[in-house]
C-alpha cells in the first residue's frame, strides 16, 4: 500500500547498515524486498495503521511487495481481539511468509484472551495449532508450533501435545528449530515430560540434539536439567 511505503522509505537507516544486518540474519527472505527499517520503528507505524481508516485495506493487500510490510501486517494483526478475524488474517497472511522473523513476530492478542477463547485454550487453539501444523508450507507449520509453544503450555497443556510438535518435524530447518525451542520451553513447566520425550529412541537423534542445545542454552532452564539434558546427548 502507497500509503506505508512511502511512511517505511522515510524511516530506514540511511547508511545502509540495518539491511545489510537484517539480509545476514533473515536468511531466506529475499534481500531486494528489504529497505532496513529497525523493528520499534516498525511496531510504531503499525499502532499507526492499525488506528487509520484504511486498516482493513492494507491487510486484505497481500503479497506485500516488502518484508518490512508484512512485519508491520504481522504487529497490526496482533493488536486485534477478535478471534475469528485473527483466524481468518492468518490464513490470508501464512502461505505468503517465507523467513523465521515474520513467522514468529505473529503473537495475536486474540489467542491469549480468555473470553474470545471461552475460557478454554485447548479447545479453541489447539484444532487451530493441529491444522497449522500438518501444512505443506514450512512457515505455517513453524507458525503451529509457536502456537502450541506461547499459548498451550498454560492453562491447556497435555503431555500428548510434545508428540504432536514431534509429529511437525518434516525434516525442514525452520520448523525443527521451533519443535526444539518449544521442548526447551516445556522444560521450564514439564520437564518430566520433556525429558521422557528426548529419552525415548524413537525421538529423531538430529532434532533430540537441537532441543538439547536449545535447553542448554536457555537461561530459564535450571542448572539440575541442563546436567540431566547433557546425560541424554
Amino acid at each position: 500500500m502507497r500509503q506505508v511505503e512511502e511512511q517505511l522509505r522515510e524511516l530506514v537507516d540511511e547508511d545502509g547498515c540495518y539491511r545489510a544486518f537484517n539480509a545476514r540474519v533473515v536468511a531466506t527472505a529475499d534481500p531486494s524486498t528489504m529497505l532496513g527499517v529497525r523493528v520499534p520503528r516498525l511496531r510504531r507505524l503499525a499502532r499507526q495503521v492499525a488506528r487509520a481508516p484504511w486498516r482493513d485495506d492494507f491487510l486484505d493487500e497481500l503479497p506485500h511487495p516488502w518484508y518490512e510490510e508484512y512485519l508491520v501486517h504481522a504487529f497490526v494483526l496482533n493488536d486485534g481481539r477478535d478471534l475469528g478475524e485473527a483466524v481468518r488474517r492468518l490464513d490470508a497472511l501464512l502461505p505468503w511468509v517465507d523467513n523465521w522473523c515474520v513467522c514468529d513476530a505473529l503473537n495475536p492478542a486474540a489467542f491469549h484472551d480468555a473470553r474470545a477463547l471461552g475460557g478454554d485454550p485447548a479447545c479453541t487453539l489447539l484444532p487451530l495449532a493441529r491444522r497449522w501444523m500438518a501444512s505443506g508450507h514450512a512457515y505455517t507449520r513453524r507458525f503451529g508450533v509457536s502456537v502450541l509453544m506461547r499459548d498451550l503450555l498454560g492453562p491447556g497443556y497435555d503431555p500428548a501435545q510434545l508428540r504432536l510438535a514431534l509429529a511437525a518435524d518434516n525434516g525442514e530447518y525452520y520448523v525443527r528449530m521451533m519443535i526444539a525451542w518449544y521442548l526447551a520451553e516445556a522444560l521450564v513447566t514439564h520437564e518430566p515430560d520433556v525429558l521422557a520425550i528426548l529419552a525415548d529412541p524413537a525421538t529423531d537423534p538430529r532434532l533430540r540434539r537441537m532441543a538439547i542445545r536449545k535447553g542448554v542454552e536457555s537461561l530459564r532452564v535450571p542448572d539440575a536439567t541442563k546436567d540431566a539434558l547433557r546425560r541424554l546427548r
